[in-house]
């Protein structure tokens, strides 16, 4: 009877184990979010920070801002790469006869969704992790030693890049920032500090943000990146999704459906290796057999097919982070089409299907896009390397699991966040358009 009675003891362990107050007992489910995980900002600063991330006074044409590329009612991310069309209609901002998509000429990686990046432990930006800080407080950037001092976070930091960048914020049509862009970084800097200094109604808002400036000609970029990265990080926070309240003891936040993709993603699917964390990230970088071309990309004529970036590797030079990326966080996945870094795929459903099989899924979007076609060498051979170094295995699932496994992901979602907390500022100090 003893044995008998062991095995009983240990299956109902396991059993109780499994589902235990809401939190399956699993070593990588993560812990709820809370409050200290987040920097503090004060108001002021959040205020301000939003007035500039909605300013087209940033850019060198005019015609964009940040709010441009993450957009509020596209869940913080730019909805127009996905059509073009959209943006070439009715535009009456249109210089030397460009439309908005061609002035602004974006590049083809898809912009990311700006959720959580308030929380301390996002401490690496972009997707080759160009932008990053240091156990110590210092900071990696492409400025190296150049980087304008006082800047607070590793956001401040990421902010300043795009507005330096041709294919965003400088733009490609001639302006005076962009004249001034052969001089460095922190010539456009300059530049477009001056333009702030010479609008007397940020005055107000600089003023309660910064006590200690006395007038507008004090304004440093410095004070702008550090506005902009409070906005950035208490805008888009969002950890109050059915997933949290589940990780926090209701054990009803879940269906059953999501509970069995919580399952899947914790387990068999192996979601987890790199999608773990409190905001499903680990933050590192992984070779995964995922296109480099947005999903109606001309792998035979358009500059995108062949202007290929490297990720990783243009910031090592070591060859084996070539086509390594960041893992993204899952956070309000469900609202942030198209998918993957590129824009490669339409749909969640898509996109999940083709990773869970990254070198067939890799093969079937070109062979799409290519209709059979045999594919330019050049287009080729960055196929091949990218199936040669794909780390993520192979996961077979069901119709059913697969449909699980989206549920669950859909569990990450807080549609109260998706707008932000603030919203567009009625006007900016510019009086030029908002995105």
């Amino acid at each position: 009877m003893r044995p008998l009675a062991t095995l009983l003891l240990s299956l109902a362990a396991l059993f109780s184990g499994h589902i235990n107050n809401g939190r399956a007992d699993q070593p990588d489910l993560p812990k709820p979010v809370q409050e200290q995980d987040f920097r503090q900002y004060t108001p002021q600063m959040v205020k301000l920070g939003q007035l500039l991330f909605y300013d087209r006074v940033l850019s060198g044409t005019y015609r964009v801002s940040c709010a441009t590329c993450h957009h509020p009612d596209r869940a913080s991310s730019n909805g127009f790469r996905t059509d073009q069309g959209v943006d070439q209609k009715g535009d009456d901002l249109a210089i030397n006869g460009l439309s908005l998509y061609e002035a602004l000429k974006p590049s083809a990686k898809h912009a990311p969704a700006l959720f959580n990046l308030g929380a301390s432990e996002f401490t690496v930006m972009f997707g080759d992790g160009r932008v990053a800080q240091h156990q110590d407080g210092s900071f990696l950037s492409p400025a190296g030693s150049q980087l304008p001092e006082g800047l607070q976070d590793v956001l401040a930091v990421q902010a300043l890049f795009p507005a330096v960048t041709g294919d965003e914020l400088v733009g490609t049509v001639d302006n005076d920032v962009k004249a001034v862009a052969h001089l460095g970084n922190g010539a456009i800097w300059q530049a477009l500090t001056e333009r702030v200094q010479y609008l007397p109604d940020y005055w107000p808002p600089f003023k309660a943000a910064y006590p200690q400036l006395n007038s507008l000609d004090q304004i440093t970029i410095t004070h702008i990146a550090n506005a902009i990265s409070a906005f950035v990080g208490t805008e888009w926070r969002s950890d109050d999704a059915p997933f949290d309240a589940w990780l926090r003891g209701n054990k009803q936040a879940l269906s059953p459906s999501q509970t069995n993709g919580l399952e899947l993603f914790y387990g068999k699917a192996g979601c987890s290796r790199c999608h773990g964390g409190s905001f499903q990230t680990d933050h590192g970088f992984h070779p995964v057999a995922t296109p480099l071309w947005r999903f109606d990309v001309d792998l035979f004529g358009g500059p995108e097919a062949f202007e290929i970036h490297q990720d990783r590797a243009e910031l090592t030079g070591k060859d084996a982070d070539k086509y390594n990326r960041r893992t993204p966080s899952l956070r309000n996945v469900e609202w942030t089409a198209p998918y993957g870094h590129a824009g490669s795929f339409k749909t969640l459903a898509g996109f999940l299907k083709a990773h869970l099989d990254p070198t067939a899924g890799l093969r079937e979007f070109v062979l799409k896009r290519s209709s059979g076609k045999p594919l330019p060498t050049a287009v080729q051979m960055v196929v091949d390397q990218l199936i040669a170094r794909n780390k993520l295995p192979s996961v077979k699932l069901s119709k059913q699991e697969i449909s699980e496994l989206l549920a669950f992901l859909k569990s990450l979602s807080q549609p109260d966040s998706l707008q932000g907390r603030l919203g567009r500022p009625e006007i900016v100090p510019s009086s030029l358009a908002l995105d």
